[in-house]
């Protein structure tokens, strides 16, 4: 109010200066601000009709910011923007331009199918020229029959989906410490079957410590075809770009040169910026932080690597995935059909974090 008092009295000086239209407006806008605030609010609120008196204001009159003290100019300026905005939405809300009839629609349909290679000018034409039928290029395109050409080669989800049982995946993710250390976990999946191969994790991880993990996987003949990894750069990316091997072959990263050259297969490294090229094992990393590592506070590598092992036990052996309606690798007992009668026992998991469920024998 202080505030308000005293601008008073600078326009009481002001006023003499000034014609007596800007004064009668400034006047009218000062009583509309004297009514605002002897409503008596600690911070005055204005009206709709007062929001429409200060945007009419502001077009009338040149001086009406010098006046203003509920709000700032900027304030009514939106005001009059948004009152501009709904006036155009309430003059466009027709439906626009008519829909074409139906049997022209149907028209146009068939001819864009039956000859694939017509654009909209030759089937206007075609149109106009024989059957009498006239509409503009813009419309006709509206209604062509899109068709999507052949590509050259099967897509990558019809490669994976043909050799999943082929493929394994691996990824890293990361886990800190109660001491912000940060511990690196490595994962393998085999894609087929959605099982967890193995799973270890280290401080510091390098190329020849994945390499010593891709041996282990293998060394148990389960050995795949195909490696599928991201582009970090823990797998010794080339800075050239792809440099060839010694069968004039193209490798992204030093570890695909030495699964093509040592070990028999295949790396297949996605594209950049692509995680979605390799949804299963990202969707296993997501399953493992939230089911698992979101829930407790790690000392230690050894601390992580426990309840992620026994985690990954449950995962293949008791825990039924969405994307199969299976269970990865079952236990023996899981094999066989349900029992539909007996007693449901709970068997604990990560210490009742998770419970797996069964007949009790």
């Amino acid at each position: 109010m202080v505030r308000f008092f005293l601008f008073m009295v600078i326009w009481a000086v002001r006023a003499t200066l000034r014609s007596r239209h800007s004064l009668v407006l400034e006047n009218l806008a000062l009583r509309q601000q004297l009514a605002t605030y002897a409503r008596g609010r600690k911070r005055p609120q204005l009206k709709p009709e007062e929001r429409s008196f200060w945007v009419a204001l502001s077009r009338l009159w040149a001086g009406w910011s010098s006046a203003l003290v509920v709000v700032k100019p900027a304030t009514v300026i939106s005001w009059h923007r948004q009152a501009a905005r709904e006036y155009w939405r309430w003059r466009s809300r027709g439906p626009g331009r008519p829909r074409i009839p139906e049997d022209h629609i149907a028209l146009i349909r068939r001819i864009s199918a039956e000859n694939p290679q017509w654009g909209e000018d030759r089937i206007a034409e075609e149109l106009a020229v024989k059957l009498g039928v006239r509409h503009f290029t813009s419309t006709i395109r509206k209604y062509l029959v899109r068709k999507r050409e052949p590509r050259g080669g099967q897509t990558w989800k019809t490669f994976v989906k043909n050799h999943a049982s082929q493929i394994f995946a691996v990824d890293f993710l990361s886990q800190t410490t109660a001491f912000f250390a940060v511990v690196y976990i490595f994962v393998v999946m085999e894609v087929g079957s959605r099982r967890i191969v193995a799973i270890n994790a280290t401080t510091s991880p390098g190329l020849e410590w994945v390499k010593q993990q891709i041996r282990q996987v293998t060394a148990w003949g389960q050995t795949p075809r195909f490696l599928v990894h991201d582009n970090d750069g823990i797998f010794g990316q080339y800075r050239d770009g792809r440099r060839r091997g010694e069968k004039d072959r193209r490798y992204r990263c030093q570890l695909d040169l030495w699964l093509a050259e040592v070990m028999g297969i295949q790396g297949l490294p996605i594209p950049y910026f692509a995680p979605n090229a390799s949804p299963y094992i990202e969707r296993f990393n997501l399953t493992l932080r939230t089911e698992a590592l979101d829930h407790f506070i790690f000392l230690s590598v050894r601390h992580i690597l426990a309840v992620c092992g026994e985690f990954v036990a449950y995962y293949n052996r008791a825990r039924p995935s969405q994307a199969l309606h299976a269970i990865p690798d079952p236990y023996p007992e899981l094999r066989n059909p349900p029992k539909e009668t007996g007693y449901v026992e709970a068997r604990p998991v990560l210490g009742g974090l998770i419970h797996d469920y069964r007949r009790a024998a």
